[in-house]
């Protein structure tokens, strides 16, 4: 059976039940676990189910993602503070990783023309810095995710191994105390796990709507995060909780 044909008996099978199981489908379409799973991934990256434990569901999300373009509209007053805070950082002659985060991107928009190499998985950074002559430009490549304007797969991945990563600009959907940095992404939180693995510092840009929030996927705990940098929304019981995980922690002036 061909990928497109399995495509329409898994999303005629969800659409009578509403749930549907890799386990099941795989022996009814006489195909492997592995096959099943990326047949979901790829229609869920299409927006026409949802991933969850052991198969899908036709049910959004809690935590579905919002477009690139709705979050870039989000808090910016905050986004704007937290990238001022965080731009004193970045320092030339050194490599930087920055994710797909709008909040990441409001810092990429401070940044001056300067040398230093920033490697990326977000296309609206490669549009930012791309006229930018002094500053090394890498793409991490990977297939092209419209809804988060990034490129994910195995290709970023391998990537990313290749560079001495010296500091990790990353947000995330919910921040919380006991489980870390979450994300309601699958591939975007496998993409940062594996850069909070791979960069001798990780910096969590985070506005304080996020903290005390789980989201669906968890790509680095409490002891991978080096430095939080945040608005001054943050409540002084979560600072001290921070604070008390031997995480630096850096408040910004209101915008």
């Amino acid at each position: 059976m061909l990928a497109p044909e399995r495509y329409q008996q898994i999303l005629g099978r969800l659409e009578a039940q509403g749930v549907v199981r890799t386990i099941a489908l795989a022996k009814a379409l006489e195909v492997t676990d592995e096959t099943i799973r990326r047949d979901l991934q790829i229609l869920e990256t299409e927006g026409k189910l949802t991933r969850i434990h052991g198969g899908a569901s036709n049910q959004k999300s809690p935590f579905e993602l919002r477009s690139f373009n709705e979050r870039r509209n989000l808090n910016t007053g905050a986004k704007q503070a937290v990238a001022k805070a965080a731009l004193s950082l970045i320092q030339p002659q050194h490599t930087y990783a920055f994710d797909s985060s709008t909040t990441a991107l409001a810092l990429i928009a401070l940044l001056p023309d300067q040398p230093y190499r920033v490697i990326t998985n977000a296309h609206a950074v490669m549009e930012e810095l791309k006229n930018k002559e002094a500053i090394e430009l890498v793409s991490t490549g990977g297939r092209y995710h419209p809804k988060t304007n990034t490129y994910v797969g195995g290709d970023s991945m391998q990537t990313l191994g290749r560079h001495k990563v010296h500091a990790a600009f990353v947000s995330c959907i919910g921040f919380d105390a006991e489980r870390g940095a979450s994300e309601g992404f699958e591939e975007q939180a496998s993409y940062k796990e594996r850069l909070t693995l791979l960069a001798e510092e990780v910096i969590l840009l985070v506005d304080s709507s996020k903290f005390e929030v789980r989201s669906e996927y968890f790509f680095a705990t409490t002891q991978d995060i080096d430095h939080i940098v945040c608005d001054h929304g943050i409540s002084i019981e979560f600072e001290q909780k921070i604070r008390s995980m031997g995480i630096k922690l850096t408040i910004a002036e209101p915008a």
